[in-house]
């Protein structure tokens, strides 16, 4: 009633296409590979009809061939596998990641996959050119905004990148001396240059990342041209060090002169103060000595008023002759011998009279 599991199956499979007959060795694995590609060709051709690859390092705008959507549409096309109907519309891929676009004259780096232009001449404000090295990493961040303005491919490159890039490292480092690009202005002024740069490329649908000044290249006469200007520079500062050296001496001169004929001055003044002075000292003393020589005699006349005075009155007699005997006494020279006592006052009462 029911057949044996381990018989020979009653169906086989058919295809609409006749299969060769195989009688060399392997055919079995010939017509099985076959049979296999007959299954996977259809799906390999609707995957290429209607499905399209987005790598993670892209980033895509959908472009619609006719119909009423016709055109680029700004919608993002993120990575993955994504629709995409072979002739109504087409997935265009533009790089997300960071891309670099090299000035330098190094051909080792020309062989980069990153594109490569020469190196950015720099006029400096001393008049030597400089060859400087420059990277510029930058992403695209509005595909549609590039797509718009500079159509698909790489025009951006010629278009924003390096045409804005080469005049505004000639603007901003051209306004330093060559020696000054190893110094801190030149960060200064490559600042600048970052944030012009970086408004220029956003207006046009790119990210600068960063801006690197890698190396700068002196002409070969740079060396020689420098040591003349520099002496020539000392030269200058040298003479106009001596030229305000004299013009402090011979300032320090007039205010020593000025100085010395204000001492003068001033010693002429106090000299006379001084004369002044002396002589106001000199006519009081004398009109002082006057007044007192006055007095004195006016006193000595007052005294004899009254010696004689004096002599006119009772008593005198006596006064006289007491002079009369001190003028003797005056004119003994040598020792006087008394033999009688001058106070005895009873013999002088007698001899009185």
């Amino acid at each position: 009633m029911f057949e044996s599991a381990s018989g020979a199956p009653r169906f086989k499979a058919r295809f609409p296409v006749k299969l060769p007959s195989l009688n060399f060795r392997g055919g079995r694995f010939a017509r099985g590979l076959f049979k296999l590609l007959l299954i996977l060709l259809p799906i390999f051709f609707l995957r290429a009809c209607l499905v399209s690859y987005v790598g993670p390092h892209e980033i895509g705008l959908r472009q619609i061939s006719f119909g009423p959507n016709k055109g680029l549409k700004k919608e993002l096309v993120n990575p993955g596998y994504r629709r995409q109907i072979s002739g109504y519309e087409t997935i265009r891929t533009f790089p997300r990641n960071l891309q670099v676009c090299e000035f330098t004259n190094n051909p080792e780096e020309s062989a980069a996959k990153h594109r490569t232009v020469a190196a950015v001449n720099v006029p400096t404000v001393d008049g030597y050119p400089v060859a400087v090295d420059v990277t510029v990493i930058y992403r695209i961040r509005d595909p549609f905004l590039v797509v718009s303005r500079f159509g698909f491919g790489r025009g951006y490159e010629d278009n924003v990148v390096i045409r804005f890039t080469d005049p505004a490292i000639k603007q901003y480092l051209g306004e330093l001396r060559a020696e000054e690009f190893y110094r801190d202005s030149r960060l200064v002024k490559v600042q600048a240059l970052k944030r012009d740069l970086s408004r220029r490329f956003l207006e046009n649908g790119l990210q600068l990342a960063d801006v690197l000044i890698r190396q700068y290249d002196y002409p070969d006469t740079f060396q020689s041209l420098t040591e003349q200007k520099k002496i020539q520079d000392q030269s200058v500062l040298t003479n106009r060090a001596l030229t305000k050296q004299a013009e402090v001496e011979t300032r320090l001169k007039q205010a020593m002169a000025e100085g010395q004929n204000l001492i003068n001055v001033r010693s002429a003044e106090f000299q006379a103060q001084i004369t002044g002075l002396n002589a106001q000292r000199d006519f009081y003393e004398r009109s002082k000595h006057a007044e007192a020589d006055l007095l004195v005699r006016a006193a000595e006349a007052n005294g004899t008023e009254s010696i004689n005075r004096a002599m006119e009155g009772a008593g005198s007699d006596k006064l006289l002759r007491l002079r009369k005997g001190l003028a003797i006494l005056n004119g003994i020279k040598g020792p006087i011998y008394i033999s009688e006592d001058p106070t005895d006052l009873g013999r002088l009462s007698s001899n009185h009279k």
